[in-house]
């Protein structure tokens, strides 16, 4: 059974239509990266799972339990969605306080060990109101990982993060999935940062779901020659020349055409390995005009 599933969700604001029938699932221990420019819906659609939001039709289905009757299970979740925090007090007075206001006790360990997970250890006793937009958003992880959650709802974990941070919360997601099955849905809009982590994609343009997929990073071999190529001289399936390159599918057929080459006493200048990007995916699927950030090498 899927962890959490989105059932035909609607939102319309007046005569404005965020979100038009939008259903996908998330599982236990899987890593979904919810894709889309601004404005396509993204937030609205987190906002309406945590709570936030309540929407105009469809359902919001965790554990077999339907959210929109009855939103008492949504104390399993972790959620960074724009964090606030009170400005005069320090990064672990803000999570000392966040506790003592849903009624539990942690531990002075456990946020000392939040705090040094998202790298503000270093910090702790600055008041928040001189923090900048990343230190920001790693004490807001730091909040929504004060309950252990079962699931984690993220809207843009990246932005405004250096390299340092990225790695951190790439590093975190990544452990909450693969080692405490903690399921996770976050938005993006830049597909390198999702390409790191994510084992499935659910792109929603204009508040429709556009795509939802599965991350299958294959392999492309390419091998540069010292000479241009007459396609018959080593082209099969999965094979194909282009001037003095040989782009291959299969490892299976790299050994073979390598040992063509050396019959043929054509020498091999160089040989890469090309792994197929999510904006490959994308432009396979017809998507290959969605405006979202993607940088090529």
């Amino acid at each position: 059974m899927s962890l959490l599933e989105i059932r035909n969700l609607k939102k319309d604001y007046g005569g404005f239509k965020a979100l038009k029938g939008v259903s996908f699932k998330v599982n236990a221990g899987e890593i979904v990266a919810l894709l889309g420019k601004n404005g396509a819906g993204k937030t609205t659609l987190l906002n309406s799972i945590a709570g936030n939001v309540f929407p105009t039709g469809g359902d919001i289905v965790y554990k077999g339990d339907t959210l929109l009757k009855d939103n008492s299970r949504l104390n399993e979740f972790g959620i960074l969605i724009e964090p606030t925090f009170i400005p005069y007090m320090n990064a672990y007075e803000n999570l000392d306080i966040l506790i003592k206001t849903l009624g539990g006790k942690v531990p002075k360990a456990k946020i000392d060990n939040l705090l040094n997970a998202v790298g503000l250890e270093k910090k702790s006793k600055e008041k928040t109101k001189a923090f900048s937009f990343g230190m920001k958003q790693r004490l807001g992880l730091a909040q929504a990982l004060l309950n252990n959650p079962e699931f984690l709802i993220l809207d843009e974990p990246f932005v405004g993060l250096d390299p340092i941070g990225k790695n951190i919360f790439k590093r975190i997601l990544l452990e909450k999935a693969h080692d405490e099955k903690v399921g996770i849905l976050f938005s993006s809009h830049d597909l390198e940062d999702v390409e790191e982590i994510c084992d499935r994609v659910v792109l929603i343009d204009n508040g429709e779901k556009k795509f939802d997929g599965v991350m299958e990073y294959s392999k492309k071999y390419v091998v540069q020659c010292d000479r241009a190529l007459n396609p018959e001289e080593v082209e099969k399936s999965g094979v194909k020349v282009d001037k003095d390159n040989i782009l291959i599918e299969h490892v299976e057929d790299l050994k073979q055409v390598l040992d063509k080459l050396d019959e043929l006493s054509i020498d091999v200048l160089d040989l890469e390995i090309e792994r197929k990007s999510l904006y490959d995916l994308f432009e396979e699927n017809g998507y290959e005009n969605i405006d979202i950030a993607y940088h090529k090498n």
